[in-house]
């Protein structure tokens, strides 16, 4: 069952954007069944991978589109991308030393 669902309150009619935050939903929703279901770890983290690579090309893509645009938001943005990667970046650490995957933030 997905944790997240796509509904039209989630875009920002910015088709390309919306089509990747679909997808990263898409992704997570992909992970967080694997991980109910038990998915063996190397492929649980090779998922988790994906995830991530695409999310730094998402964020990526949407930060160049708010520099162009004058986001006046943008510092605040990237602030956020940056911490949710360094996240994802400790989720990956923590399942490649075998660890369950959560969404706290903290893995020790």
């Amino acid at each position: 069952m997905p944790i997240i669902t796509w509904n039209d309150g989630h875009s920002i009619n910015v088709k390309e954007i919306d089509i990747q935050h679909q997808k990263i939903l898409e992704m997570v929703n992909s992970l967080h069944t694997s991980v109910e279901v038990g998915l063996d770890k190397k492929e649980l983290l090779a998922l988790l991978v994906k995830l991530v690579e695409f999310t730094h090309k998402h964020f990526s893509d949407e930060e160049k589109l708010m520099k162009k645009h004058d986001y006046p938001k943008l510092k605040k943005h990237h602030k956020e991308h940056k911490t949710l990667l360094k996240h994802l970046d400790k989720l990956v650490s923590a399942v490649s030393k075998g660890k369950h995957p959560t969404f706290r933030s903290d893995y020790d």
